[in-house]
Protein backbone atom coordinates (compact mmCIF):
# COMPACT_ATOMS: atom_id res chain seq x y z
CA UNK A 1 0.00 0.00 0.00
CA UNK A 2 1.45 3.22 -1.14
CA UNK A 3 0.12 6.53 1.19
CA UNK A 4 -0.34 10.26 -0.24
CA UNK A 5 -1.05 13.69 1.97
CA UNK A 6 -1.94 16.61 0.04
CA UNK A 7 -4.29 19.48 -0.08
CA UNK A 8 -7.02 20.13 -2.78
CA UNK A 9 -6.55 23.27 -4.78
CA UNK A 10 -10.12 23.17 -5.22
CA UNK A 11 -11.62 22.42 -2.01
CA UNK A 12 -8.73 22.99 0.53
CA UNK A 13 -9.10 19.93 2.27
CA UNK A 14 -6.50 18.15 3.51
CA UNK A 15 -6.17 14.43 1.41
CA UNK A 16 -5.21 11.08 2.33
CA UNK A 17 -5.08 9.18 -0.40
CA UNK A 18 -4.08 5.05 -0.42
CA UNK A 19 -3.23 3.46 -3.29
CA UNK A 20 -2.27 -0.42 -4.16
CA UNK A 21 -0.44 -0.82 -7.78
CA UNK A 22 -1.40 -3.99 -9.92
CA UNK A 23 -0.34 -4.75 -13.27
CA UNK A 24 -3.39 -3.95 -15.35
CA UNK A 25 -4.75 -0.80 -12.55
CA UNK A 26 -4.02 1.22 -9.75
CA UNK A 27 -6.83 0.81 -7.28
CA UNK A 28 -7.19 3.35 -4.03
CA UNK A 29 -9.29 5.84 -2.24
CA UNK A 30 -9.25 9.59 -1.14
CA UNK A 31 -10.19 10.55 2.09
CA UNK A 32 -11.00 14.36 2.73
CA UNK A 33 -11.32 16.60 5.57
CA UNK A 34 -12.14 20.00 6.07
CA UNK A 35 -9.63 21.93 8.84
CA UNK A 36 -12.55 22.94 10.86
CA UNK A 37 -13.77 18.96 10.34
CA UNK A 38 -16.95 19.69 8.52
CA UNK A 39 -16.30 18.04 6.02
CA UNK A 40 -15.22 14.23 6.22
CA UNK A 41 -15.60 12.06 3.11
CA UNK A 42 -14.06 9.56 0.75
CA UNK A 43 -14.37 7.87 -2.62
CA UNK A 44 -12.71 5.09 -4.38
CA UNK A 45 -11.07 5.13 -7.61
CA UNK A 46 -9.27 3.13 -10.09
CA UNK A 47 -6.92 4.22 -12.49
CA UNK A 48 -6.20 1.77 -15.65
CA UNK A 49 -2.92 0.88 -16.01
CA UNK A 50 -2.51 2.44 -19.74
CA UNK A 51 -3.38 5.88 -18.05
CA UNK A 52 -0.21 6.17 -15.75
CA UNK A 53 2.61 7.82 -17.44
CA UNK A 54 5.84 6.62 -17.96
CA UNK A 55 7.87 7.58 -14.72
CA UNK A 56 4.70 5.72 -12.96
CA UNK A 57 2.89 9.23 -12.27
CA UNK A 58 -1.19 9.03 -12.07
CA UNK A 59 -4.20 11.51 -11.22
CA UNK A 60 -7.10 10.67 -9.10
CA UNK A 61 -10.07 12.36 -8.70
CA UNK A 62 -10.71 14.08 -5.01
CA UNK A 63 -14.13 13.82 -4.07
CA UNK A 64 -14.92 17.10 -5.09
CA UNK A 65 -13.99 16.16 -8.70
CA UNK A 66 -10.58 18.11 -8.82
CA UNK A 67 -7.85 15.86 -10.77
CA UNK A 68 -5.28 15.27 -8.50
CA UNK A 69 -1.33 14.74 -10.28
CA UNK A 70 0.38 11.95 -7.90
CA UNK A 71 3.93 11.26 -8.48
CA UNK A 72 5.39 8.53 -8.78
CA UNK A 73 7.15 8.20 -5.10
CA UNK A 74 4.53 8.05 -2.79
CA UNK A 75 4.87 10.15 0.81
CA UNK A 76 4.80 6.70 2.72
CA UNK A 77 5.01 2.83 1.73
CA UNK A 78 3.28 0.29 3.82
CA UNK A 79 3.85 1.49 7.51
CA UNK A 80 7.04 3.87 7.06
CA UNK A 81 6.04 8.10 6.88
CA UNK A 82 8.64 10.26 6.10
CA UNK A 83 10.06 11.44 8.87
CA UNK A 84 9.62 14.97 8.65
CA UNK A 85 5.61 14.83 7.84
CA UNK A 86 4.29 16.60 10.56
CA UNK A 87 0.00 16.91 10.80
CA UNK A 88 -1.14 19.95 12.75
CA UNK A 89 -4.24 19.73 14.06
CA UNK A 90 -6.05 22.77 14.76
Amino acid sequence: MNYYWLDCPACHCQLAVSVSVYPDRVSGSVRRWSANRSVNDGRKFEVPAGQRAADGSFSAPCVCGKELALPAEPSAVGGDRDENLRVTLG
